[in-house]
């Protein structure tokens, strides 16, 4: 004969179909990815700016405003940021 005490101890207070509370850890890591990613970009400037300075200093190259030392040098300058 069970006994209410028996099946609470069995299969926790939330029976069988408790709520999932892996949710609130996996939320919190979503969250701080988040962060971590949006901090990255307004640290560094943005994606879109470093491919839009690499556009330009290519299409400088190829009208010959500069030669190809100085747009080899920009771009590791470049990529260095």
């Amino acid at each position: 004969m069970h006994t209410a005490l028996s099946t609470i101890s069995a299969v926790g207070p939330y029976g069988h179909g408790g709520f999932p509370f892996f949710v609130f850890p996996a939320f919190f890591l979503l969250v701080f990815l988040a962060a971590v990613v949006v901090f990255g970009v307004l640290r560094r400037g943005g994606w879109r700016a470093r491919s839009d300075a690499r556009a330009v200093l290519a299409d400088r190259f190829a009208r010959g405003d500069i030669d190809a030392d100085e747009y080899r040098s920009r771009l590791s300058e470049l990529s260095r940021r």
